[in-house]
């Protein structure tokens, strides 16, 4: 199961490749709308836009790992533009990569088995 959070929709086409990979996804639009639905669900993988409503990326990694329960998803951040520094923080809090957007599908898949998520 995997969580797409983006309040802008521009990564919905992301989305259609993670259901195309296989992946059950959800969207939401925030963070805390993001956190209840993981406290709920315990997705495997979140796709976190690095313009999610609510909370900078970097803090809802850092939530996430402390409320999870059992094992925390593998977070990845998506972006259209770079900024190394929050890209880093995040890194540096738990999440396991960044995709630049626009994502190729074979990239996507790449990058999902790498963090060992079966798809």
């Amino acid at each position: 199961m995997c969580l797409l959070i983006d309040e802008e929709g521009r990564g919905r086409y992301l989305g259609e490749m993670l259901s195309g990979l296989g992946l059950d996804t959800s969207l939401t639009s925030g963070a805390d709308e993001a956190m209840r639905f993981c406290n709920d669900n315990s997705p495997d993988v979140v796709m976190l836009s690095a313009r999610a409503n609510g909370a900078a990326p970097k803090e809802f990694v850092k939530r996430l790992r402390l409320s999870s329960r059992g094992k925390p998803p593998v977070v990845f951040l998506f972006a259209e533009t770079p900024d190394t520094e929050m890209f880093g923080q995040s890194i540096l809090e738990g999440a396991a990569d960044v995709l630049m957007m626009p994502l190729d599908r074979d990239l996507l898949h790449f990058k999902l088995r790498q963090a060992g998520i079966a798809v």
